[in-house]
């Protein structure tokens, strides 16, 4: 189950080094851990150190080159956490280093020379971080979904929900380590491709018995390897525009867009912008692993792709690991909630306020629920869902400046990574945002809203409209307003307010942001105060 840890009594942030000593990169990331267990990036570095070059990834010893390349990677990383003034680092050693004969030595120089004590991780604790990292990002709530994970040495496998994990398995099937088995002919050959796939067919039984057992529907790729397929296939279906964290890929189309992969030249490969230079040796390993489970495990319907993974996992173990000195922070609802309250905490939000606003504006959508229109329970749910969260984000805008800061809080939203949303989620709550004050939504002069479809249109103004009313109600930002009672009749909105201060202000800006929601509901707001 998700754990949202707390500082007790320290408001400043801890900022820490995360690093990932992989069979062909190391990444380094730099996080300041918040008051309350979010944490937002600060600055990152890729290394690409390749050390399973020059020998076997069945076992074998690092050559001097290799570990040449890490130990300099690793003193870059570090000078850039020293120049940050991170306090802390947290580094982990997978496949590559956990198998080689020397391993062990590299990691006591390193602790030795650079004063960094790296942990070697065993493939399953390494699916485990994975699988953390993932839920942080991905909404796994209702039905279990199959992980992926592809590295260099390994690819983990981990089938699980958004409490548990039910099986992880790391197998030893990194794209580099399946490129020196079975990739020297270029393009792939018949005969290489159907003995790389005969060997994932043997060694992904387990992982098919698993996902059908759990009764899984999606897959959920982390890792360089599966962002590039997702992005071959965003553009093959006429999607490039969009983030590929944002899409849901159908398994078939995602399937046709690792099959072009797996059979193109490395001249085709190279001259595919989807695809990173570093990667076009190695992903059609990967493609042709994807392209085997999909076919082993036909009900899997989606794919989708995790911006975070093993890093990621890496922190949230950290701050869970903190216990004696955290406590609990009242548990939030899910990866949306949590990415919401991150983005707040991150640019300064006045919480007391927001929270109040959002619970005016909620107490306000359930008064006038039935003048929605009949889209069925879930849309209605969904609307409030998005009421509520742009609510507590409406004033981010502050964080730039106070003089139009409803602009920056739609900028800020739609800028940031928001997870467990789509694309067009994220743009209705931005936009909702946007218009908690000042000009009406306008299709003449805002084409952002102009290019929304005409249900969306009437969505953010009925959002928006609610949004200015919640607002107002604690117009001083001191959550006069105790209790407020919605009374919706055929006429009128009739808003009982229950101080415990002067609310005289909150009453005035009601009048002040009535307008839009009388235009949009017809109806009258009248205050009893």
């Amino acid at each position: 189950m998700d754990e949202r840890p707390l500082f007790a009594g320290d408001e400043t942030p801890v900022r820490v080094c995360v690093i990932d000593l992989g069979t062909n990169s190391f990444h380094a990331v730099i996080v300041d851990v918040h008051p309350g267990g979010a944490f937002e990036w600060v600055d990152r570095l890729k290394e690409m150190v390749h050390l399973g070059e020059g020998r076997s990834l069945e076992g074998g010893r690092l050559t001097e080159a290799a570990m040449t390349r890490a130990f300099e990677a690793l003193e870059r990383i570090q000078l850039l956490a020293r120049g940050w003034e991170a306090w802390e680092f947290v580094a982990c050693a997978t496949s590559a280093l956990r198998e080689a004969e020397n391993g062990g030595a590299f990691i006591e120089r390193v602790r030795r020379e650079l004063g960094l004590v790296v942990r070697p991780i065993s493939g399953a604790r390494e699916a485990e971080l994975i699988y953390r990292g993932v839920r942080h990002a991905v909404d796994l709530r209702g039905a279990p979904a199959l992980v992926v994970d592809i590295g260099g040495g390994s690819v983990e496998c981990v089938v699980g929900d958004g409490e548990t994990a039910h099986f992880a398995e790391s197998l030893k099937l990194g794209a580099a380590r399946m490129t020196a088995r079975f990739g020297k002919s270029d393009p792939l050959s018949e005969e290489d491709g159907a003995a790389m796939r005969a060997h994932y067919r043997e060694a992904l039984g387990g992982v098919r018995a698993a996902c059908r057992e759990q009764g899984g529907r999606r897959l959920v790729g982390s890792s360089g390897t599966m962002e590039s397929l997702a992005a071959v296939c965003a553009r093959r279906q006429g999607r490039g525009g969009e983030s590929i964290f944002q899409q849901a890929y159908p398994a078939e189309a995602f399937a046709e867009g690792a099959a072009w992969v797996a059979r193109a030249s490395r001249a085709e490969r190279e001259a595919c912008d989807q695809i990173e230079p570093r990667r076009v040796e190695q992903i059609p390993a990967g493609a042709v692993l994807v392209s085997v489970l999909l076919e082993m495990i036909p009900e899997i319907e989606e794919v989708l792709v995790s911006p975070y993974a093993l890093r990621e996992g890496m922190v949230v173990d950290f701050i869970n690991e903190s216990r004696e000195r955290i406590r609990r922070l009242a548990p939030l609802g899910g990866v949306r909630e949590r990415s919401v309250v991150e983005l707040g905490m991150r640019f300064g939000w006045e919480e007391a306020h927001a929270r109040h606003v959002a619970a005016s504006a909620l107490q306000l959508f359930d008064a006038v629920r039935p003048l929605f229109p009949t889209n069925g329970r879930d849309a209605l749910a969904a609307d409030r869902e998005l009421l509520e969260y742009a609510a507590l984000l409406h004033d981010v805008g502050y964080h730039v400046s106070h003089r139009r800061h409803e602009r920056h809080a739609q900028y800020l939203i739609e800028h940031s990574d928001l997870h467990g949303f789509t694309g067009r989620e994220v743009t209705l709550l931005a936009l909702t945002a946007r218009y908690h004050r000042g000009d009406a939504p306008s299709e003449e002069k805002d084409a952002s809203f102009a290019a929304l479809s005409e249900a969306d249109r009437a969505r953010v103004r009925r959002l928006a409209a609610l949004l200015r009313v919640a607002e107002a109600l604690d117009r001083s930002h001191l959550q006069n307003v105790e209790n407020l009672r919605a009374t919706l009749t055929d006429d009128t909105l009739a808003l009982a307010l229950e101080s415990n201060g002067d609310s005289r202000l909150e009453g005035w800006a009601v009048e002040q942001n009535r307008a839009l929601f009388e235009e949009v509901f017809g109806r009258e707001i009248v205050l009893e105060c």
